[in-house]
């Protein structure tokens, strides 16, 4: 495979073979390395094949992979969970994010008796069918779904808020406030991760509050990656109930529904009970790496998460440093250590507005990845940015060079 032929097609991406990975490297089949600045959509957090990591998994693989039972490294997880995430006092582990938020939604309509699920736009929940929902980006009052297959009727206890507007989300949840469940919020979005969203977050949350509906907050991409580990712990909110995954499981699936005391003991005296099991629900193996994983980033958190922050900044400044000399009408965009590359110099404040830009400019934004995987940095095809404790200053620099000569060349 050469530098000629196996970048030749639009769906770039998915013609990649990745061979293997290792620290803040992706390998390709004839062993041409490239920085990954995706790191597995966020996932691995201290860079692909931890060493500590590796010796942590041939050791429990000794003791079995999975038991189809209780164990005691599900408990030794659970400890930790409660650790970092404060606010819970008992959490439901899966076997992925997805089935996390299918459980809580389960949860949510058992011990309300109620059937409506608020989802704000832009939100993305995994592959789970109730959620696989969005606004049409050009008719905010309808709905689409975002994928085939689904049944027409699922759709019927489903209610999609704009994200950024608070004045109609409130409207709307005011005028279905009897029939709600739950509301699902992720409080910073991957698809525009900025600041600025902490605003309409806060006023969510203390809406739901006020009316007395359940809020979970959906921090499968920002637990643990951002700093406080969570971006409830950062702005001392407490939803009634969370779900987690990606970071938390060390690189392998897991998923975690945080549950508060009141939700736990509403659950406790349900003359019926809600279904949670699963085959790899808690499993040993995943438990045990995924716990040494928590326990190495929470021993260590002051220098990883300084470092992260110290690299990102540097990242962010400098490559809009860049756009702003050049006039390029480009930025990134950051919340601690999740960034993104917006091709547009205005404010974007939802999902709907950054992908309107990025249709406009497909075919050039194609060649521009393109380029800079000829020239050793991937980035994915949403232009979705996370760092790893593997990564370094030099990284950081390459990433640079490489990103300001490509959006010379395709945006000037």
């Amino acid at each position: 495979m050469t530098k000629s032929n196996f970048l030749l097609n639009e769906g770039y991406e998915s013609s990649l073979r990745i061979q293997r990975a290792s620290g803040q490297y992706l390998y390709l089949p004839n062993g041409k390395k490239i920085i990954d600045t995706t790191i597995c959509s966020g996932t691995m957090f201290l860079g692909h094949s931890n060493k500590f990591i590796n010796q942590k998994i041939q050791k429990q693989i000794k003791n079995g992979t999975a038991y189809g039972l209780p164990n005691i490294n599900a408990e030794k997880y659970s400890l930790i969970l409660k650790k970092i995430f404060k606010n819970y006092s008992k959490f439901i582990i899966c076997s992925t994010g997805s089935e996390a938020n299918t459980r809580v939604i389960r949860l949510a309509r058992s011990i309300t008796n109620k059937e409506y699920i608020v989802m704000v736009s832009g939100s993305w929940h995994g592959s789970v069918d109730q959620l696989l929902f969005d606004l049409h980006k050009k008719k905010n009052n309808k709905t689409k779904y975002l994928s085939n297959g689904l049944t027409k009727d699922i759709k019927k206890k489903i209610i999609v808020v704009p994200h950024n507007n608070f004045f109609k989300t409130k409207k709307i949840i005011e005028k279905f406030k009897s029939k709600i469940a739950l509301v699902f919020v992720e409080p910073i979005q991957q698809a525009v991760p900025s600041k600025y969203n902490e605003k309409y977050i806060r006023q969510i949350y203390k809406l739901c509050k006020m009316k007395n509906i359940l809020i979970c907050f959906d921090e499968i991409i920002t637990g643990i990656r951002v700093n406080n580990f969570a971006i409830q712990n950062k702005l001392n909110l407490k939803p009634d109930l969370s779900t987690f995954g990606k970071i938390i499981g060390g690189g392998l699936p897991i998923g975690a529904v945080g549950v508060n005391r009141k939700i736990e003991k509403r659950l406790k005296i349900q003359s019926k009970k809600v279904f949670f099991g699963g085959t790899f629900s808690a499993n040993p193996f995943v438990c045990e790496i995924g716990y040494q994983n928590l326990s190495y980033i929470y021993k260590n958190r002051k220098k990883i998460y300084s470092k992260l922050e110290y690299l990102s900044k540097y990242f962010e400044t400098n490559m809009n440093s860049f756009f702003y000399t050049n006039n390029l009408d480009l930025q990134i965009i950051r919340y601690d250590s999740i960034m993104r590359l917006i091709y547009s110099k205005n404010i974007i404040q939802n999902k709907s507005q950054r992908e309107i830009i990025e249709e406009k400019l497909f075919s050039k934004i194609n060649k521009f990845q393109k380029y800079l995987i000829l020239n050793g940095v991937f980035l994915s095809k949403k232009g979705a940015i996370f760092f790893s404790y593997s990564h370094n200053l030099g990284d950081i620099k390459h990433i640079i060079k490489v990103f300001s000569a490509g959006s010379k060349k395709f945006f000037n």
